[in-house]
């Protein structure tokens, strides 16, 4: 005897074809981010200031 076939469904079939289709819309990627020393994302607003500064010498 099948139990999982006892059990009630709470997604339809269509909600599994339409995962399906999301899924594959929607892959993971791999992300590369640099960050500041302070653990935001770079520059942070203090390094984006001091590089302002130095472009302006």
């Amino acid at each position: 005897m099948d139990e999982q076939r006892d059990q009630p469904r709470f997604v339809s079939e269509q909600d599994m074809e339409d995962a399906d289709d999301i899924l594959f819309a929607h892959p993971p990627h791999r992300v590369t981010r640099w960050l500041c020393h302070c653990g935001e994302d770079y520059p942070c607003p203090e390094a984006r200031f001091a590089l302002l500064v130095k472009a302006n010498l």
